[in-house]
């Protein structure tokens, strides 16, 4: 049977390639702090780019409340001046600066998460020929966060069900740190067993090329984003 399935065809979604592109440059750029005075609006657009990605998934809520925080985090860390600042001026700089840094990171991971599947994923992977000691670990955690999301919120259940809630936290933390963490500390080993086994059962461990029912294409949308992200990063160390 040799059908395959153009997973981007009729669908706003971004390719795989593209996300992972993005996703790099947005770390960058969020990471480095410019106090030139165009560099810090652009390092604003770059950090800006996951919100306007995370719209087309229709998370409004989040999206509102994320933008308010990282346009404030950002203009306290562009009109702070430190030198001689009172202490607790350089704790709110300092949190400013974490926000700005790893916030926009964060939302970038998030929308890949939500927005590609394992297969799409691998399959992206060895189109751009990556080596399997890479191609397996990402496989095994994009199928381990989910998965451990769930086990957790089954924990808490499972708490709630015997009366072990917030109230009994309050009261006795450490047993609520031992009742919460132990059972979840075992499931991260018992699926992390599971899902590397689940990869190597699947094949991605063979040398040879795999057959696939997934194509991928570069479309004019990712050509677009690509060419856009790429000029934002050069004007941003150049200018």
């Amino acid at each position: 049977m040799n059908k395959t399935m153009d997973i981007n065809k009729g669908s706003l979604l971004l390719d795989p390639r593209t996300k992972m592109c993005l996703m790099f440059i947005v770390s960058i750029i969020s990471l480095t702090g410019s106090e030139a005075v165009p560099a810090i609006y652009i390092r604003l657009l770059v950090m800006l780019l996951p919100i306007v990605l995370l719209l087309t998934i229709k998370k409004f809520i989040q999206n509102i409340l994320c933008v308010s925080v990282i346009i404030v985090a950002w203009m306290v860390e562009s009109v702070i001046y430190i030198n001689y600042a009172p202490i607790y001026t350089l704790i709110l700089f300092i949190i400013a600066g974490i926000v700005t840094r790893f916030l926009p990171a964060l939302l970038m991971g998030y929308y890949i998460l939500k927005t590609t599947e394992v297969a799409t994923f691998i399959t992206s992977l060895e189109q751009m020929h990556c080596p399997r000691k890479l191609t397996i670990p990402l496989s095994v955690m994009f199928r381990f966060i989910p998965t451990i999301k769930e086990e957790g919120q089954a924990i808490k259940r499972a708490m709630k069900m015997r009366g072990i809630d917030y109230k009994y936290a309050l009261l006795h933390p450490l047993k609520y740190l031992e009742f919460r963490l132990v059972p979840l500390l075992n499931s991260v080993i018992k699926i992390g067993n599971e899902l590397s086994m689940a990869s190597i059962t699947r094949g991605l461990t063979l040398q040879h090329a795999r057959t696939n029912m997934i194509t991928l294409t570069i479309r004019a949308i990712d050509w677009i984003v690509i060419i856009v992200i790429m000029l934002l990063g050069i004007l941003y160390y150049v200018i």
